[in-house]
C-alpha cells in the first residue's frame, strides 16, 4: 500500500497534482484570510450585500466566458502553431464577450439592485460588472498556463491578486475605515496584477485559425457556456437577501466562502485530469487511470468530514461570535461539497474522454431546477439553512446523475 501511494505521487498526475494542491492550499489560505476579514469589518448585513455583489460580478465572468477556458483545455495541445491559433481565438472572443456583458451589466445594474429590494447597491454592481473583464482575462491566463501544464505558474498568477488585495485590506484597516465601496473595488481591480504576470509568462502570437476549427471551438464550447451561464447565477444569495434580508444572507455567505477551497481544488484537479482524459483511446485506459486518481478526491472529502465535526469552534474562531449561527448551516453545506468533489473525477470522464459537453448541460440543468425548487420551498421557512439544504441536496442530485451516465455508458461499451 504504501508503495502504491508513492508510486502514485511520483506519476506525472501525482506531481502535478501536488502543485495543484499546493498552490490552492497557498491560495485559500491567502485568499480565505481576505473572506475572513470581511465579514468581521463589515458584520453581517453589509457582508451578505457584498457576498451578493461578488456573486454578480463572478456571474458576468462567467457568462462572458462562455466554456473558452475549458475549449483551452481540450483544443490548445500539438504543435506551437496550433497553439497560438487557439489563444488568438479565445483571447478575441474574451475581449468581445468580456466587454459587452461588462457593459450590458452596467446598463442593468439599477434594474437588478431594486429586484433584489437593494437599490443602495446599484453603484457596488456597476464596479462588479466593470471589473468582470479582469477576472475574466485572469480565467485565460490560468487556463493557458495550465494547457501547457505551466501549474506551478498557473497557480502563481493566481495567487498574486489575492495576496495583494489582502496587504491592501490589512493595511487600509489599520491606518483608516473599511467601507462597503472600497472593499468591492479591491475586490475587482487588483485583478490587473494577474493580468499583467500572466501575460508576462504566456507570450504568444496572434495568428488566424481555420474557420471550421473555430465552429468546432465554439461548437464544443456552447454546452459548456450554456452550463456556465445557469450554474453562475447566484440563486441562494438572490433569494436569502431579496426573502428574508442581508443579514441571512451574510450567514449563508460567510461559510460557504470559507468552503470554496474545494471549488478551488476541485476545479483546477479536472484540469489536471482533462488532458488526461482527452487523450485515451479506449475505455480501459479511461477506467484505469480513474481509479488510480481516486485517492486525490477521497483525501478531500475526509477533509470535509473532519471539517464537519469542528464547525462550531472553526466559525467562532474564524468569523466571531457574530457569526454563531452560522455553524449549522457550515455542517449542511459541507455535506455538499463532499458530493460535489466525489463529482470531479466522473465530470472531467464526461467532459474529456466522452467529449459529451450537451450531457454535462443536462446534468447541470436538472441540478439547478432542483436547487430552484428547493430554494423557493425552505428559505421562506428555514432562512439561511434552507439555501443551505438546497445547495447540498442539488449537489447529490448532480454527483448521482453523473455517476450514473458514466457507469451506463462503461457497461454499455463493454459488451
Amino acid at each position: 500500500m504504501i508503495q502504491y501511494f508513492k508510486n502514485l505521487l511520483l506519476s506525472d498526475t501525482g506531481k502535478d497534482t501536488g502543485i495543484v494542491l499546493a498552490g490552492t492550499l497557498i491560495n485559500v489560505i491567502i485568499g480565505g484570510l481576505f473572506f475572513i476579514l470581511a465579514p468581521r469589518i463589515l458584520g453581517p448585513a453589509d457582508y451578505g450585500l457584498f457576498a451578493t455583489v461578488v456573486a454578480t460580478g463572478l456571474m458576468a465572468a462567467a457568462i462572458a466566458n462562455f466554456g473558452i477556458d475549458t475549449g483551452i483545455l481540450r483544443f490548445a495541445k500539438g504543435n506551437r502553431e496550433q497553439f497560438n491559433k487557439i489563444l488568438s481565438l479565445a483571447f478575441k472572443s474574451y475581449i468581445i464577450l468580456g466587454v459587452s456583458v461588462a457593459l450590458i451589466g452596467v446598463l442593468l445594474s439599477g434594474f437588478i439592485a431594486n429586484f433584489l429590494n437593494q437599490p443602495s447597491i446599484t453603484t457596488l454592481l456597476r464596479l462588479a460588472f466593470s471589473g468582470s473583464i479582469l477576472l475574466l482575462l485572469t480565467n485565460f491566463f490560468i487556463a493557458s498556463l495550465q494547457a501547457k501544464r505551466e501549474f506551478l505558474k498557473a497557480s502563481i498568477v493566481n495567487i498574486l491578486s489575492n495576496t495583494i488585495r489582502l496587504l491592501i485590506l490589512a493595511i487600509g484597516a489599520y491606518f483608516f475605515t473599511i467601507n462597503l465601496y472600497f472593499i468591492t473595488a479591491l475586490f475587482f481591480f487588483v485583478t490587473i496584477i494577474s493580468v499583467a504576470v500572466g501575460k508576462l509568462w504566456l507570450p504568444f502570437e496572434f495568428k488566424a485559425i481555420e474557420k471550421s476549427q473555430a465552429i468546432e471551438f465554439y461548437k464544443y464550447n456552447f454546452w459548456i457556456a450554456s452550463a456556465l451561464v445557469i450554474s453562475s447565477i447566484p440563486f441562494d444569495n438572490y433569494f436569502l437577501i431579496r426573502v428574508v434580508g442581508p443579514v441571512q444572507a451574510g450567514l449563508y455567505s460567510a461559510p460557504f466562502k470559507l468552503l470554496t477551497f474545494a471549488y478551488q481544488f476541485g476545479g483546477n484537479f479536472t484540469r489536471v485530469l482533462a488532458s488526461r482524459f482527452a487523450s485515451f483511446d479506449s475505455d480501459k485506459k479511461a477506467r484505469d487511470f480513474a481509479f488510480r486518481a481516486m485517492p486525490f478526491p477521497l483525501i478531500f472529502i475526509l477533509g470535509l468530514t473532519i471539517l464537519f465535526f469542528i464547525s462550531q469552534p472553526l466559525v467562532t474562531l474564524v468569523f466571531g461570535k457574530e457569526y454563531i449561527q452560522a455553524t449549522e448551516i457550515l455542517q449542511i453545506l459541507s455535506i455538499g461539497f463532499i458530493f460535489f468533489f466525489a463529482s470531479t473525477i466522473p465530470s472531467s470522464i464526461i467532459l474529456y474522454y466522452f467529449g459529451k459537453p450537451k450531457i454535462s448541460f443536462v446534468i447541470t440543468l436538472i441540478r439547478y431546477v432542483s436547487f430552484v425548487v428547493l430554494l423557493a420551498l425552505l428559505v421562506p421557512l428555514y432562512s439561511a439553512k434552507g439555501g443551505a439544504f438546497a445547495f447540498s441536496v442539488s449537489e447529490f442530485f448532480a454527483f448521482l446523475f453523473m455517476s450514473g451516465y458514466v457507469f451506463i455508458k462503461f457497461s454499455k461499451n463493454g459488451h
